[in-house]
């Protein structure tokens, strides 16, 4: 494919439309919107709920996989994800850094412990919210439901629906400034990169953090095997732009501690969609862009 054509059109439609390009929403890229699809939710943590819930229907491919993240990647790093499709299979995978669903997970249970209080009653020791399905085949399950029963939950519904229902009176404050911009930011240019293959399955636990992901990949043996064509860890680091994310740093689990680690996560993803716009503008000679003057 012309990657070089691709990205310089999508660019450049960002420029007439007056996008950011380190804002543009890749979900955008993966859902076939006919005219009678639904349309994408104004509200960025609604879009990604409803995403998960398959409201737009089933995605072509992931979104750090899609096509023009594909030309992306060639662009910025000469290679593309293991998953592409028509074109050389790159020796790598493509990964989201920053899990929004394991950061909306720990901002619901700080903010809404008396929601999940009888969740945690009936199963203890298990995290809620998750995707698990509202059932009856068991004991359990039964009383999940029951005890759920209030807020209109039915057979088969998952907890992403059960929010998705009470949202707008239950669960008001998921409208925090902080979640929704890391909403915003979950399927952007500056929260997908490139890995060593088989990376993503052996840290994508749902419990570490990029920093943590970047630990482990310290571990790995950059000067036998050339990860990326990186032959140090640091090197990786530099390359893909991962300033932000070498000094380890947990999740927030405290309703407390929520708006301090959204902020720091939020000018990560920001931070590093500019220098990859910028990298990318500079590449394809395109640095008369609106927004490129807005880059630091």
């Amino acid at each position: 494919m012309d990657n070089r054509k691709m990205v310089t059109n999508w660019l450049k439609e960002c420029d007439e439309q007056g996008i950011l390009p380190w804002e543009y929403d890749f979900k955008k890229e993966v859902f076939i919107q006919k005219s009678w699809s639904p349309s994408f939710n104004k509200n960025p943590v609604k879009r990604i709920l409803e995403k998960d819930s398959n409201f737009y229907g089933n995605p072509v491919c992931e979104t750090e996989d899609s096509m023009l993240m594909q030309a992306v990647y060639h662009i910025l790093w000469g290679t593309y994800s293991k998953n592409v499709i028509g074109e050389d299979k790159g020796d790598c995978d493509a990964d989201v850094m920053n899990s929004f669903w394991t950061i909306f997970r720990n901002f619901a249970n700080s903010k809404f412990k008396d929601f999940f209080e009888s969740a945690h009653n009936i199963c203890p020791g298990v995290s809620f919210p998750n995707k698990g399905i509202f059932s009856t085949k068991d004991e359990k399950s039964r009383k999940l439901l029951l005890a759920y029963n209030k807020y209109g939950v039915k057979e088969g519904d998952s907890w992403i629906t059960l929010i998705l229902k009470n949202y707008d009176n239950v669960f008001l404050s998921l409208n925090n400034t902080y979640l929704k911009k890391s909403a915003m930011f979950s399927h952007t240019l500056g929260n997908f990169t490139l890995t060593p293959k088989g990376f993503n399955l052996k840290h994508n636990d749902g419990n570490n953090t990029w920093s943590k992901a970047l630990l482990n990949l310290k571990k790995l043996d950059w000067a036998k095997n050339k990860y990326l064509g990186c032959t140090s860890w640091k090197e990786y680091c530099k390359k893909f732009y991962m300033d932000d994310y070498e000094k380890e740093y947990a999740y927030a689990t405290t309703e407390d501690s929520q708006d301090k680690f959204l902020q720091k996560i939020n000018t990560a993803i920001e931070q590093r969609g500019k220098l990859m716009t910028k990298r990318l503008c500079d590449e394809l000679g395109l640095t008369d862009l609106f927004f490129y003057k807005e880059i630091n």
